[in-house]
């Protein structure tokens, strides 16, 4: 569906418009508690790593060594039906933006894209690779092998490492869930300016425009929002054309 805010009334009043309307979301909204939604989603569903979530890096057995770093992991990732193979529902995860700190006070953010299933003859099973970079640095393989299911779907709990946790090794501890998408709001105001607004969360996401919603390119809007109240909101000049807005997983 495409819309041009632009084409409403000059006199049109400041009000919200729910995004699921006018604007396009790159993720599903889906409750954490809505099992359902979660498993049948055909689009984008926005996950949170939860408080339990770590970073670890270290010798493992059989190794036997001192030196062991755990941090706690927070961020967020998109997870998207991809097909079931006749055995396990498959999923694209994409948009990883998870960050932890270090021991000395520094940040390390951790971006990229893998796959999940989870399903079964038996037992039900489950299954996590993804290419990370830390910092942007080199790509990593991180994968858990199939492994059984440790908490029931669309919970995501599982431990990925890069040496299958033998010896030296560096591993993510991924405890997730579904989790509510910000509602992205939009109206006129009478000083004829476009007026975007959405709820503060404890993670970041960033605003994008595009002229059309089936365009796999867009552009972050570079204007830093203004906080009012519990609501992030950005003020833009009208301008001729259509204008589709999106908020994307990850920002600053």
């Amino acid at each position: 569906m495409r819309v041009n805010p632009l084409s409403l009334k000059r006199n049109f009043p400041l009000h919200v418009i729910t995004a699921a309307l006018v604007l396009g979301l790159s993720y599903a909204m889906v409750a954490s508690s809505d099992v359902a939604s979660a498993q049948s989603a055909a689009g984008p569903v926005l996950y949170r790593l939860n408080p339990d979530s770590s970073f670890q890096r270290g010798c493992f057995p059989p190794c036997m060594c001192p030196v062991m770093i755990t941090e706690p992991v927070k961020g967020t990732f998109l997870l998207t039906p991809s097909g079931y193979d006749g055995l396990f529902n498959t999923y694209a995860v994409t948009d990883v933006n998870w960050k932890f700190t270090n021991y000395d006070g520094t940040a390390t953010l951790v971006t990229g894209s893998g796959t999940y299933k989870v399903g079964g003859e038996v037992a039900v099973q489950q299954e996590l690779s993804l290419y990370l970079q830390m910092d942007g640095g080199q790509v990593e393989h991180f994968d858990s092998g199939l492994v059984a299911e440790s908490a029931q779907f669309p919970n995501i709990q599982v431990s990925i490492s890069t040496n299958g946790q033998y010896c030296f090794d560096t591993v993510f501890d991924v405890h997730a869930s579904p989790t509510p998408a910000p509602q992205l709001c939009i109206g006129l105001s009478s000083s004829n300016t476009v007026v975007l607004s959405w709820p503060v969360s404890s993670e970041p996401f960033t605003l994008q425009e595009s002229p059309d919603f089936t365009m796999t390119k867009w552009t972050t809007v570079t204007n830093a929002p203004t906080v009012i109240g519990q609501q992030n909101q950005v003020v833009l000049p009208r301008s001729s054309g259509n204008k589709c807005y999106r908020l994307q997983p990850g920002g600053s």
